[in-house]
């Protein structure tokens, strides 16, 4: 049997196409249909770069049909950066691995000077070299990837090759030197294991874990596949041996997980001979976690990956509502849930796992499907609804060590939660913070930007003070890796962070977002709103609860949970009085202590947007240190799951809307035309969108009254989103519903506009 037909025997039919289905809820973009001469059948896993780009290969197509390395953006612009032509090596069949020299490593099943495959290293910009090539005596075919060890070497595996073993060897465990030179560590000898299709991962006690594929002392024919150690010097122990009913023919490598033990899959075997899901640990003890029965997927060939939630998120080849694969989502104690199944249009048979983005979506590859039958490149969102907390403290600088002009801090909020006695976070998916920027000696900050942590810090700014004086502002952030999130700023800076709630995958007791036309629902300055909503001002020191539900912006027959405000803080008795702190609450609680949502020490217009949860009566309770009135419009609300719910969906934050750079570059006034289009940006928003949690930032020229921001084809609300009547640039976070895409804004006054995504609302 040659390697091609091998591999063919490996692939379940990549041919069988039909129609996308959604199941669970997940919203599924296909970022890039694959066309042949830039690629085909992408059967390997996703690397996300050091500079948030994802990084893969094909296993055909190109010029050549040998197959390419490609980096594509999270909103799905690809660029082929090789093509290989044989003598470098053909048919890259695994992921990448990015080296701590910042380029990447590779291997080629076949192809290099002796037809037995290579490894290779490729610059980000596509230089690639051909580090060493197989030659058959010190291994063949190596199938799998590599993983870089703590002393800085690469580690890997062939299928075949090394001692005479099944005709074409059993395969070998390798070392090789960033620079090129391989030291075979061990050979298989097929009642130890053989043919290691899968690649290696380096254990917490620095020992490497792996699988082979064949082997063992199994019932199978050639052995039902085993699960192994290797210590860095070469020396191996054979964990576990499959007997079929437990799982046979691992194709794929291990995760340790978060437990210490290590996960996987088999291709096969179980109880209904579809392929499993297992937990083993570093000593060896086996425990079947789960059976696939076709319906929710079958023939895994890919491995595991632990989400930030704690649960392990894989795909299966074959299986599913139409036969063509499955994402799915499996507890750590066995609970699989369905998300996904393929049905050839939208991509068909991953036999590559995924990864989580810095973004919190997964990633991943489809080897058959898409527009031209060619394989695919998806993007997989959860759908996270929200949890209310009480409001709490997460992060105060002031009380540590302030964040350093040109750097940045990662804050990891689950344990900072628990150290400070808020809330567990350990489900959250993003978050809904108020982040409040606090100069130095009222010193300026350029800019001040969050994102999930470990990703590459994205061209968005958070919020800006130029003038040296506190500022808050709302952002809903994506979970980094382990929960955290990381703040840069721009200039030697203090910085707070509260907690109001946060999105988790959706359950029974998560809430949705239920949109509203925007709507002013009180303004102490008038006294034409109902009672309790409008006049008099707030009195310093004097808490005041307002009647959410007697206003006529919100239905009468909904129960809100929290609802999606914006505040606008106006200096009483006149423009220059200032306002220490505005903070809020749900009314018949506590007040938070010590949190903010607002400050105005120069007593200008400020807002400043926050979600609420309602308290007693659907109350919510506003308390200022200083005379102030206060605005309060509304854009929607979160209630129990129902018709019309919607979830939230992360997205990389980015750049969406920069007039600066629209036509001439000049400010605007008025009306802004053409509307902003979300998903015309570039920015991986989908058209099923139904509202944008955007960050807006005017540049007032030179000064703005107010700007608001609404769904397109809506009559403008008399609501605000943000004022810079000092003309300072002003930021605020903004929950902007729409129905076809856009949204409109309006400036009183001469602006530029800026508008950053960080997430979106879909069903």
């Amino acid at each position: 049997m040659t390697r091609h037909t091998l591999r063919n025997s490996i692939l379940l039919a990549v041919l069988l196409y039909a129609f996308t289905t959604f199941l669970s809820a997940q919203s599924l973009t296909t970022l890039y249909s694959f066309a042949g001469s830039d690629g085909a059948n992408p059967d390997a896993r996703l690397v996300q770069g050091n500079d948030g780009n994802f990084y893969g290969n094909t296993w055909g197509g190109g010029p050549s049909g040998n197959g390419t390395i490609f980096k594509i953006t999270p909103s799905g612009t690809l660029t082929t950066l090789y093509s290989f032509a044989f003598f470098d090596g053909e048919h890259p069949a695994a992921g990448l691995t990015q080296g701590r020299d910042g380029n990447f490593y590779g291997t080629t099943e076949s192809g290099g000077a002796d037809d037995a495959g290579a490894v290779f290293q490729i610059t980000p910009s596509g230089t690639l070299t051909t580090l060493y090539s197989f030659t058959g005596g010190d291994g063949e075919f190596p199938y799998a990837g590599l993983v870089q060890g703590s002393d800085g070497n690469f580690y890997g595996t062939t299928v075949f090759g090394g001692a005479d073993c099944l005709d074409l060897g059993c395969g070998t465990v390798f070392q090789i030197t960033p620079s090129g030179t391989l030291t075979t560590l061990y050979i298989f000898a097929g009642s130890d294991g053989a043919n290691p299709y899968a690649g290696l991962v380096q254990g917490s006690d620095g020992n490497f874990y792996g699988t082979t594929k064949l082997g063992g002392l199994g019932p199978c024919t050639g052995g039902c596949g085993t699960v192994f150690k290797i210590t860095p010097s070469g020396t191996l122990t054979t964990l576990y041996g499959f007997a079929g009913s437990d799982g046979e023919f691992p194709y794929a490598g291990l995760v340790q997980g978060s437990d210490g033990n290590f996960y996987g899959t088999t291709y096969g075997g179980g109880a209904n001979s579809d392929g499993t899901v297992f937990k083993i640990t570093p000593g060896g003890t086996l425990t079947t976690l789960y059976s696939f029965a076709s319906s929710d997927g079958a023939s895994p060939i890919a491995g595991l990956v632990q989400g930030s939630d704690g649960n392990f998120y894989g795909t299966t080849a074959g299986g599913g509502a139409n036969s063509d694969g499955t994402v799915f989502k499996i507890t750590p104690s066995g609970a699989l849930t369905t998300l996904y199944s393929f049905a050839g249009n939208g991509g068909a048979n991953p036999d590559a796992g995924l990864v989580q983005g810095s973004d919190g979506n997964f990633y991943g590859t489809t080897a058959g499907g898409g527009a031209n039958n060619k394989g695919t490149v998806f993007r997989l969102s959860q759908p996270l609804q929200f949890v209310a907390v009480t409001p709490c403290r997460l992060v105060d600088t002031r009380s540590s060590n302030p964040i350093s002009g040109g750097t940045f801090q990662t804050f990891n909020l689950p344990q900072l939660a628990q150290a400070n006695g808020c809330a567990a976070l350990n489900a959250a998916g993003a978050y809904s913070l108020n982040v409040t920027l606090v100069p130095i000696d009222h010193q300026h900050v350029s800019y001040l930007t969050i994102w999930p942590a470990d990703g590459t810090r994205p061209v968005v700014s958070t919020m800006n003070s130029l003038d040296g004086r506190v500022k808050a502002n709302a952002a809903i952030v994506p979970a980094g890796a382990s929960g955290a999130v990381s703040v840069y700023v721009t200039n030697t800076t203090n910085v707070v962070l509260d907690i109001d709630g946060y999105f988790a995958p959706a359950t029974q007791s998560t809430l949705a977002f239920y949109s509203l036309p925007p709507c002013r629902v009180a303004d102490t300055r008038s006294i034409h709103f109902p009672q309790g909503l409008g006049a008099p001002q707030l009195s310093a020191g004097v808490a005041r609860d307002f009647p959410m539900l007697s206003s006529t912006c919100i239905p009468t027959n909904v129960t809100p949970a929290a609802y999606s405000l914006n505040f606008t803080a106006v200096p009483y008795p006149q423009q220059g009085d200032p306002l220490g702190y505005l903070e809020l609450w749900p009314t018949g609680q506590q007040p938070p202590n010590p949190v903010s949502t607002l400050n105005n020490p120069t007593g200008t217009n400020v807002a400043n947007a926050a979600i609420v949860p309602a308290g007693t009566h659907g109350e919510i309770t506003a308390y200022a240190n200083d005379d102030t009135n206060l605005l309060i419009d509304i854009n929607g609300y979160f209630a129990a799951p129902g018709q019309g719910g919607l979830s939230l969906y992360p997205l990389a934050p980015c750049r969406v809307f920069d007039s600066r750079g629209v036509g001439g570059g000049q400010p605007f006034s008025g009306l802004l035309n053409p509307p902003v289009n979300f998903p015309n940006s570039g920015c991986g928003v989908p058209t099923a969108a139904l509202g944008y949690v955007a960050n807006a930032t005017v540049i007032p020229s030179p000064t703005l009254a107010y700007l608001t921001l609404w769904p397109d084809g809506q009559n403008q609300p008399v609501v605000s989103t943000l004022n810079a009547p000092d003309g300072w640039i002003t930021s605020n976070m903004a929950i902007v519903p729409t129905s076809n895409g856009s949204i409109d804004a309006y400036a009183a006054g001469l602006t530029q506009l800026i508008l950053d995504i960080s997430s979106y609302f879909a069903p």
